[in-house]
C-alpha cells in the first residue's frame, strides 16, 4: 500500500468516525471541534435552548 493510499484511508476512517459520533449524540451535541497544532476542525449544529 502506498503512503498516499494509507493517508487517504486514515482520513476516511476519521471522517466516518466523526459522522457516526455525530449521529449518536445529535440530540445532545451543539458543537464538536478537534484542535491540532496548526489546524482546527469544527462542526456546529443548530440547537434549541430547551
Amino acid at each position: 500500500m502506498t503512503p498516499l493510499k494509507a493517508a487517504l484511508g486514515i482520513v476516511f476512517i476519521v471522517c466516518l468516525a466523526i459522522v457516526i459520533f455525530t449521529f449518536i449524540t445529535r440530540g445532545k451535541l451543539c458543537e464538536f471541534s478537534i484542535k491540532g497544532e496548526h489546524q482546527e476542525v469544527a462542526a456546529k449544529l443548530a440547537c434549541n435552548a430547551g
